[in-house]
């Protein structure tokens, strides 16, 4: 089988560390990513709860969750980009910028948690619950012997 794409995009210490894990571990850690990129990020949808219920219930794959979560996905990331070309034409700030593109990055970090495969769903879960915390230790964390 081969690698997930954005696998080498990770620090090399988190791929390794996902490379030791089950798939459980996997799974377990690709769910807290999401929760804490949707904590962090303040986003709020029902969409989101019906996701994270699924996810929580085991019902990963395709389904109407995950359908329902896409949608939402790609209406964040349409206003991230309005807000990217306002923020460039001196309309709206950066900030505002900022945060639609943290709410698209923790909707897909949940779309990505629920992704058949447990290695995608941890590899593309916290690459884009990085891009809300801009921080990798305390993703490595999710996946390291202590905090499994």
């Amino acid at each position: 089988m081969d690698p997930p794409a954005r696998l080498h995009l990770l620090p090399p210490a988190l791929a390794e560390a996902l490379d030791h894990c089950n798939v459980v571990q996997l799974r377990r850690g690709a769910t807290r990513a999401a929760r804490l990129a949707i904590e962090a990020s303040g986003l709020g949808d029902p969409r989101v709860d019906a996701a994270l219920a699924a996810l929580l219930s085991g019902r990963t794959g395709d389904g109407p969750a995950r359908d329902a979560l896409l949608r939402l996905v790609d209406e964040l990331d349409r206003a991230a980009w309005a807000a990217q070309e306002m923020s460039g034409a001196g309309g709206a700030d950066r900030e505002g910028y900022a945060r639609a593109f943290r709410l698209a990055r923790s909707a897909n970090a949940l779309w990505s948690a629920l992704d058949p495969d447990p290695m995608v769903a941890a590899v593309d879960g916290a690459y884009e619950a990085h891009a809300v915390l801009g921080d990798w230790e305390s993703l490595l964390e999710l996946w390291t012997p202590g905090a499994r």
